[in-house]
């Protein structure tokens, strides 16, 4: 199961990490054992593996896990998105300014030489 996902994943250093548990396990240690200490996985992740692993219900803690980073994901991008849309604004408002002043400058100039 843990070559697949480290086939899957894109990320370098998470191969790296699912392949360094890969051969932890192998050699009989807990897969929380094997990730502990690892950056790539906080705390809480690791002692919900644990939990999963002692109590036997290993897949529903990790579709848990996968449910929190999804919700950590989406609230990220919510973040993002609130914070751009301003400069979207102040973008398009400079954009259309400019447009306006290109516009009226030539007729500006227009009535100068008229008098």
């Amino acid at each position: 199961m843990l070559n697949i996902v480290k086939n899957v994943v894109g990320n370098i250093l998470f191969a790296e990490v699912i392949d360094g548990a890969m051969d932890a396990v192998e050699k009989g240690n807990a897969l929380a054992d094997a990730i502990t200490g690892n950056r790539c996985f906080p705390p809480i992740s690791v002692q919900m593996i644990s939990a999963g692993e002692k109590s036997g219900h290993l897949e529903e803690m990790l579709d848990r896990i996968a449910d929190m980073y999804e919700r950590e994901v989406e609230a990220e991008v919510m973040t993002m998105t609130s914070m751009l849309e301003p400069v979207m604004i102040l973008f398009m408002g400079v954009t259309v300014g400019f447009i306006v002043v290109s516009m009226l400058l030539p007729i500006f100039d227009l009535n100068q030489m008229i008098r």
